[in-house]
């Protein structure tokens, strides 16, 4: 198969260091970064959905750990990949219910994660049996009324308990029933499937790189090795 990647190494870089700039310029800093404008104009043509997310870095014993301070995000195009990736990166840094707003002395401790989406296509249960790639994929299931938003980092958060329980790879079969038990989702009415390429910094203001979550060790995937569609 091959991968969705609307972005080159190039254009997610820039990405991420305007995103940072915007948040920094609302927090009355100015930001010294060098962008070529050109990227940012490419970006401003796609119409994809987009999530971006704020971790900060924490340190303990040696170890470094990335705990989420805030994610905000739309499956399906607002305006375009450029203004929606600033709109979710500004609403994730100030205007997630769950945190208070980022402090500049805290931001420089956080790194910026950003999940592009593709457009949204109608699947099945059969075809996640046989179809899905966990960590790629994400989902858009409505059961019961509820729509539910399934990114790959929520897979792995679910991969993670399945393997806690039961010392094994999650498997398609295994997520499909982990859906029923651990989201209560058992009735889709509706699922509809996206892919994903997801872009994040190795640390504060830092090198900027691909996740493949989908070659976690916590997963059993019948395609371990997505071929890269070329740019």
């Amino acid at each position: 198969m091959q991968l969705f990647r609307p972005l080159n190494e190039q254009e997610y870089s820039a990405l991420i260091k305007y995103l940072r700039a915007k948040i920094l310029e609302r927090l009355g800093v100015k930001a010294e970064y060098e962008i070529d404008p050109t990227y940012l104009v490419k970006m401003a043509e796609f119409k994809l959905g987009v999530f971006v997310s704020i971790e900060k870095m924490m340190y303990s014993d040696g170890m470094v750990k990335r705990v989420l301070r805030g994610s905000m995000g739309t499956v399906r195009p607002i305006k375009n990949l450029l203004e929606d990736s600033v709109a979710a990166a500004l609403h994730a840094a100030f205007y997630d219910p769950r945190f208070s707003p980022v402090s500049i002395a805290e931001f420089k401790n956080c790194v910026l994660e950003v999940t592009v989406v593709s457009p949204l296509a109608d699947v099945n249960i059969e075809w996640m049996r046989n179809n899905l790639v966990l960590g790629y994929h994400g989902l858009y299931i409505v059961d019961s009324g509820k729509a539910s938003i399934l990114l790959p980092q929520k897979v792995i958060e679910i991969a993670e308990n399945y393997y806690q329980r039961t010392n094994k790879p999650l498997d398609n079969e295994g997520f499909i029933n982990e859906l029923c038990q651990y989201l209560k989702i058992c009735n889709p009415s509706s699922i509809r499937a996206f892919e994903t390429q997801i872009i994040y910094e190795l640390k504060p203001d830092g090198d900027v790189v691909e996740r493949k979550l989908y070659l976690n060790r916590l997963l059993r995937n019948n395609v371990k090795q997505p071929v890269i569609a070329k740019h």
